[in-house]
């Protein structure tokens, strides 16, 4: 149960990012696919995936903490 609702908070955060960062996040996580993968998909650079990532898991870890 406990799970269940950390899971649903972290969709949630996920909800409030903007749409690049919610982009890349849901590529990474739920499609499990790999940097290089994501870069060549929405024709970014791989760094700009990366930065995207990085701002994306901050804001949900910092979310999901309060």
């Amino acid at each position: 149960m406990l799970a269940r609702e950390e899971l649903d908070a972290v969709w949630r955060a996920v909800d409030s990012l903007s749409a690049r960062q919610k982009e890349v996040f849901v590529l990474r996580f739920a499609e499990e696919m790999e940097l290089k993968e994501i870069a060549e998909v929405l024709n970014l650079r791989i760094g700009t995936v990366k930065a995207q990532l990085f701002r994306a898991v901050t804001s949900v870890r910092e979310q999901v903490r309060r």
